[in-house]
């Protein structure tokens, strides 16, 4: 409970603080966010390129959203042990492999032996990315990428490599980066002032962090239910407009017309959405659709 209570707090004031520095910047906006924005909103995004069509975040089910027409795909984003960015949700291996631990904890040449397959027999075997190679796939196909870097606690080390990144490929500047993390978000808007970002929320992150801890009695709930509203606030009216994120990227389940209205002008990114009639119901509010499953053009 003390390290959930610890990261909760952390948040809340990075979100403030380091908010009120960049805002003294007055950062301006990304030269490529009109062009990113006219994709987002053209086609679905492929959530992890579409996990129901294909193992997620593998070059199968890539290539798959491709030929369906997708123009923007959205990726998670860990790191190796050997600081080398990967294409994977978890931070374990275990669910989405034929391996366990932490991939924090491998080498990029240990990742490479595993097999990222697991509910797709058509697919045979699929090894898990780098982002290298997702983002030659990219240029190659002329996609978009949504880069979800899921670890707060590298946000120095993912910053380091998005440079290495865009050095070795100078050419390519359709992607954003979003995250749940705000350092991850600061650290990048800090460094990289002309690189989109996006801020991903659920309203009940805290009390889903806590669930999954296994904390689930009445007051643990309610401590992370007003943690959650605190972290809410600072996070609409402090991160977002200091950070200037260029996007939100929100659950379904918090989407309203109410808060679209209430966030604009900021484009908001729906996930995830796999009902054809929810689709249409967000589309028709302005909003972008990110879906497991890729509806045929």
């Amino acid at each position: 409970m003390f390290s959930l209570l610890l990261n909760a707090f952390t948040a809340i004031f990075v979100a403030l603080f380091t908010g009120i520095s960049l805002r003294l910047n007055s950062t301006p906006r990304p030269s490529n966010l009109p062009a990113l924005l006219e994709r987002l909103f053209a086609r679905e995004i492929a959530h992890r390129g579409g996990s129901l069509d294909g193992p997620e975040n593998t070059m199968w089910t890539f290539r798959k959203a491709v030929e369906r027409g997708v123009k923007v795909i959205e990726i998670d984003i860990q790191l190796t042990a050997d600081n080398v960015p990967i294409v994977l949700h978890d931070e374990t291996l275990d669910r989405t492999t034929n391996g366990t631990g932490y991939a924090a904890d491998k080498s990029l040449a240990e990742i490479q032996q595993l097999n990222a397959n697991k509910n797709f027999p058509e697919a045979g075997h699929c090894g898990v990315p780098t982002l290298d190679e997702t983002v030659q796939f990219a240029i190659d196909h002329d996609v978009a990428l949504l880069l979800d870097v899921k670890g707060g606690r590298f946000a120095k080390q993912f910053s380091a490599a998005l440079k290495s990144l865009m050095d070795r490929f100078p050419e390519y500047r359709n992607f954003a980066v979003i995250s749940f993390f705000p350092d991850v978000l600061y650290t990048v808007r800090k460094e990289h002032p002309d690189v989109v970002i996006g801020f991903t929320r659920r309203h009940d992150h805290a009390q889903n962090m806590a669930l999954l801890a296994g904390y689930r009695s009445y007051p643990a709930q309610l401590l992370m239910f007003t943690l959650d509203r605190v972290y809410d606030f600072l996070a609409y009216y402090f991160l977002v407009p200091w950070l200037r994120v260029d996007m939100l990227e929100s659950r379904k389940d918090d989407v309203s017309e109410s808060y679209i209205r209430d966030v604009k002008p900021l484009p908001v990114l729906v996930w995830t959405v796999n009902d054809p009639i929810e689709k249409q119901y967000f589309k028709h509010h302005g909003c972008a659709v990110m879906t497991d499953r890729i509806d045929e053009n």
